[in-house]
């Protein structure tokens, strides 16, 4: 019965690792997957290759893969909607499936980076003059703007298919970083 388990369980979490849409996530369910191995050299009474596996498998190999991934781009879009008080679950979620997940897939899968995707109420003003991000959505209501650098090619190919990726987004106004002011005014 145990084996069975093993079994089943080893193959559901190379399933997860192999069709991850997310390279963190796909680490992560290496190392699970390298710790059920372990457990079954341990089953099958080879307590040294279970120590080996432990070790190798779920600590070092996935120290390398989690070094290496910090090697990979990372395109940084912020979410601004200041009219939510505080973000909580709810709040994403009701995004996630809108914006959120689209573009993720978008930016992984067409420009292959890895997107950080955060989210604030902060005003809008504030999070630009902050420069930390390539991208800044910015939701007023039903209006969304989206603010990015002229010269990032990342974001010209995000505005160039914006209708693809996000097909339900009706009233989008795309801003270049440099032409907005700090007094929130179109230089």
């Amino acid at each position: 019965m145990f084996e069975t388990i093993i079994l089943i369980t080893l193959v559901v979490i190379a399933c997860f690792a192999v069709f991850s849409d997310n390279l963190l996530r796909s680490i992560i369910y290496l190392g699970v997957f390298s710790l059920a191995m372990a457990l079954a050299y341990l089953h099958y009474n080879a307590p040294d290759v279970a120590i080996a596996e432990a070790a190798i498998g779920v600590g070092l190999s996935t120290v390398m893969y989690l070094v290496a991934l910090k090697k990979v781009s990372v395109y940084d879009i912020c979410y601004v909607n200041e009219n939510i008080e505080q973000f909580n679950d709810d709040h994403i979620g009701s995004i996630m499936d809108s914006f959120v997940r689209p573009m993720e897939l978008f930016l992984e899968r067409t420009e292959e980076v890895e997107p950080q995707i955060s989210y604030t109420n902060h005003p809008a003003l504030e999070v630009l003059a902050d420069e930390n991000h390539d991208c800044i959505l910015h939701r007023d209501g039903d209006l969304i703007y989206i603010y990015g650098d002229a010269n990032d090619r990342i974001f010209q190919d995000i505005i160039a298919n914006l209708n693809t990726i996000i097909p339900d987004m009706k009233d989008v106004r795309v801003v270049f970083k440099k032409e907005v002011s700090l007094n929130g005014q179109a230089e």
